[in-house]
């Protein structure tokens, strides 16, 4: 405990001795990352005030070190927004919280010329939207593991929002009109109504859902991705990361209906004509496991004339991955790149998936469908597999 209160005062002595020495004239960038247990308010909001009236242009506060992101602490020091409105003219361009709290309010000024916006695992008190209300240059706006919030409804234009995130917030609805929304990611426990108006330059969507749903669940996850977004059909880039459960075995033969849940996925990729690479992270949660070995069934879904790449991680030959992914094959008019990956890459998802994978009678598979589309698949190795190939080369 001595050593850390020297390590603390050091800490602090040495940030006022540079704010002391500084002209106050001309800052870019002022950042601070330390344990907020270890801050007192009075010395964090003099060093913020020093910030503002030295008008930098950004303001990077990470009282979190470590970087979790499940949410923030119990005891969390307060963000003075106000003192970022205090002076003549507008100056802050880029504001990156981390775990403290804020009191935003629709009649809080001076982030007219707010660019970027990352708020993790911040206490918010207030109005949050009030706050967005008053950032008509917002173009990049991250909202990770904060609370406080219930839902993010913002009825008017972020007409220059080109960079969306929201992650691990327990919130009931994202509804925004974002027309030049280029990027947007969601990471949730849940499927989420998600609307997203007017987003005719979206280019890619990154959808992560942390929960297992029942694949036989009448499309409640895949639904969401793609009439939650209506403007989906500008994507080229669609990356899903979803962790399922079938209460039925995964091999026998079974009415195409037992696998709405992914199979959906083939009549869906029709609302994205344009896409171009498609990657689709499962984590199967089964009793058994073991490899389907039929031919699979080419269900219905439309021709895709630029769908380049595929890449699907968690793929063990279930009936229901073999006849998504014939579908694509079949239809998929001009793929270059056709990539399965037997270990599961779903963050969160049990190790013991990765156990006892039947890689042969993969590699097995993906042959023989290759030369039933005439199309590459490739199985992608195990990193030690690799290493291992590249020593043995080493050596000879």
């Amino acid at each position: 405990m001595a050593s850390v209160k020297i390590e603390r005062a050091k800490f602090i002595e040495t940030v006022n001795s540079i704010i002391k020495q500084h002209s106050g004239i001309g800052l870019n960038k002022f950042s601070v990352r330390w344990y907020s247990h270890l801050m007192e308010s009075d010395i964090l909001n003099r060093w913020i005030c020093f910030a503002a009236a030295s008008k930098a242009k950004i303001i990077d506060l990470n009282l979190w070190p470590q970087g979790n992101h499940v949410g923030p602490t119990k005891q969390v020091l307060h963000f003075p927004l106000e003192a970022l409105g205090a002076q003549d003219h507008p100056f802050i361009q880029c504001l990156f919280l981390t775990n403290v709290s804020i009191k935003p309010h629709s009649d809080i000024c001076g982030f007219t010329k707010l660019r970027s916006l990352h708020l993790h695992c911040i206490q918010i008190i207030g109005d949050l939207l009030g706050l967005l209300l008053n950032c008509p240059s917002l173009e990049d706006l991250e909202v990770i593991a904060c609370s406080g919030v219930t839902d993010l409804n913002i009825p008017h234009q972020l007409d220059k929002l080109r960079h969306l995130v929201i992650s691990n917030m327990r919130i009931q609805m994202v509804e925004l009109h974002v027309p030049n929304l280029s990027r947007f990611g969601y990471n949730g426990g849940t499927a989420i109504p998600i609307v997203l108006h007017g987003c005719s330059k979206l280019q890619k969507a990154t959808l992560t859902f942390h929960m297992t749903w029942l694949e036989e669940d009448n499309n409640k996850v895949l639904g969401h991705v793609f009439h939650g977004i209506p403007s989906i059909s500008a994507g080229k880039v669609l990356h899903v990361h979803a962790s399922m459960h079938t209460n039925y075995p995964v091999w026998s033969s079974q009415a195409p209906n037992r696998y709405s849940g992914i199979l959906q996925l083939s009549q869906y990729l029709a609302f994205a004509p344009q896409l171009e690479t498609l990657e689709l992270h499962m984590a199967y949660h089964v009793s058994v496991s073991r490899c389907w070995h039929g031919e699979g069934v080419s269900y219905s879904m439309h021709r895709h004339d630029h769908l380049k790449t595929v890449y699907m991680s968690g793929f063990r030959c279930y009936r229901a991955q073999v006849e998504l992914l014939c579908s694509i094959l079949e239809m998929g008019a001009v793929l270059e790149q056709v990539t399965i990956e037997p270990m599961v890459r779903i963050p969160y998802s049990c190790d013991l998936l990765n156990l006892g994978i039947p890689r042969d009678k993969i590699c097995e598979w993906a042959h023989r469908t290759s030369e039933r589309f005439s199309k590459v698949i490739t199985v992608a190795e195990r990193p030690e597999q690799r290493c291992s190939y590249a020593i043995s080369v080493e050596r000879l």
